[in-house]
């Protein structure tokens, strides 16, 4: 059952369950391909069982069509997110997938101006069309030109593209995600239970989000969200590991966090412990990783390109480890005249040790 934590003079903050959302969020997980320190093991274990055809078939169907598959509203269950969609109409797929790339703000477009009209009968004419439209609306490094061309086969013959979606989802869960929500399931719902003693009535929306995710969230980054939103979900994830998501809702914010308990929290859960733990020590098992950091904390702060001239590393490898140590927490990341500068997340590093030391050493 969710619960309500009720913030004085901002949005309605829920931490909830949602099984739907926290499938999506896990399925989300497995189809990105770039290396997550601190991910949990069934992920990489997940991705090794499955054919080069199955990891393809599964970006196609989360990352190519995920404004069709995108969760709208609570569900009890994935099986009954599954019997709805398998009702829809592929028409109304469709309309719904075309309408919040539609809506969607263009990359890099500033104000509040409202978006041009989309000439559908030119994006949808050739499957280079469809690439293009949706490289101009996202930006290159957002889209994935083999994965949209084959989407667009299918865009063009809805039904194909129903069936194509629902079988795909329908064997996942029998297959392959369906014994693993029996597995983590109980642990998820002790971690939405064990909010449920918190008082946040003191706390504005980023003091509350930095709480219950146990991450240190950017301000830049994560407050302008959290004031507009009118609801905040806040849903446990079991594979997500240290980093924190937002996943796109028409209608409220959605944050997926590594499940864990409260810092403060009077009973342990051996089990979130251990995990949390796991994580955060995974994004430290790295030789360059480790050595990115004690520079930085020698010199205090250092730029991206400071970093990439110490290191003797391609821009592209130092980008990967920033955003890595960004993401676990580990590197507070700010402008300065336009460039990323990075500083050490000192706090991070201590609730890591302390964490460490009362799971082994119960102090």
């Amino acid at each position: 059952m969710p619960f309500n934590l009720n913030l004085e003079k901002t949005a309605a903050l829920t931490v909830a369950l949602e099984p739907a959302r926290n499938a999506l969020a896990s399925m989300l997980v497995l189809a990105k391909d770039e290396d997550m320190p601190g991910i949990t093991n069934w992920i990489q274990e997940t991705r090794n069982k499955m054919s080069a055809e199955e990891k393809f078939q599964h970006k196609l169907v989360v990352l190519g069509f995920y404004h069709i598959i995108s969760v709208d509203e609570s569900w009890n269950s994935f099986a009954d997110y599954l019997a709805s969609l398998s009702n829809m109409d592929p028409l109304a797929m469709r309309s719904k997938m075309l309408d919040a790339y539609a809506n969607m703000r263009v990359k890099h477009s500033e104000g509040s101006q409202p978006l041009p009209p989309v000439d559908w009968n030119t994006a949808l004419a050739s499957a280079e069309n469809y690439v293009d439209f949706l490289i101009a609306r996202f930006g290159e490094e957002y889209v994935d030109r083999e994965i949209e061309a084959r989407a667009y086969e299918y865009v063009i013959d809805p039904p194909a593209m129903k069936s194509l979606i629902v079988d795909y989802l329908q064997n996942f869960w029998e297959m392959r995600f369906r014994p693993e929500w029996e597995r983590v399931e109980n642990i998820l719902q002790e971690s939405v239970q064990a909010f449920q003693s918190t008082d946040f009535t003191r706390m504005d929306q980023l003091e509350a989000a930095r709480f219950i995710t146990g991450q240190d969230l950017a301000e830049e980054a994560w407050r302008p969200a959290l004031e507009k939103a009118h609801q905040i979900i806040f849903i446990p994830n079991a594979h997500i590991g240290p980093y924190v998501t937002r996943l796109p809702d028409m209608n409220s914010l959605i944050v997926i966090f590594g499940a864990r308990t409260p810092d403060n929290a009077a009973t342990r859960i051996p089990d979130l412990d251990r995990a949390d733990i796991i994580a955060r020590l995974s994004a430290l098992a790295d030789e360059t990783r480790l050595q990115i950091l004690q520079m930085v904390r020698n010199n205090e702060e250092m730029r991206a390109q400071e970093i990439i001239e110490a290191t003797g590393l391609s821009q592209p490898s130092v980008s990967r480890y920033l955003g890595q140590l960004t993401a676990t927490g580990y590197l507070q990341e700010r402008r300065v005249n336009g460039a990323k500068a990075y500083s050490l997340n000192r706090g991070r590093i201590t609730k890591t040790l302390k964490a460490v030391s009362a799971f082994l050493l119960g102090q």
